[in-house]
C-alpha cells in the first residue's frame, strides 16, 4: 500500500503560496519602478489583492476542517482483488 500523510499536500500549497507572494511583490515593485501609477493599474492591483485575500480566507475555512494526520492512499493492491 502506497500512502502519504495529508500534510504533504499542505507543504506543497505553502510552497505555491510563497512563489505567488514573490511574484506579487515583483509585480508591485514593477508598477512602482516604471511609474505606472494609473487608475487602471490601481484597480487591477486592488482586484488581484482582494481576490487573493478572499481566496486565502476561503482556503483557510476549508483546510481548518481537515484532519492532517490522516493518510492518503495512492495505491492499494487490494483494489484489484
Amino acid at each position: 500500500m502506497v500512502t502519504f500523510p495529508f500534510y504533504i499536500i499542505l507543504f506543497a500549497y505553502l510552497i505555491f503560496l510563497c512563489i505567488f507572494f514573490i511574484f506579487s511583490i515583483i509585480n508591485f515593485y514593477h508598477i512602482i519602478a516604471t511609474s505606472s501609477l494609473t487608475f487602471v493599474s490601481f484597480v487591477i492591483t486592488f482586484l488581484v489583492f482582494a481576490l487573493t485575500i478572499l481566496t486565502l480566507y476561503f482556503t483557510w475555512q476549508e483546510i481548518s476542517t481537515v484532519d492532517w494526520s490522516q493518510n492518503l492512499i495512492l495505491f492499494d493492491p487490494n483494489w484489484f482483488k
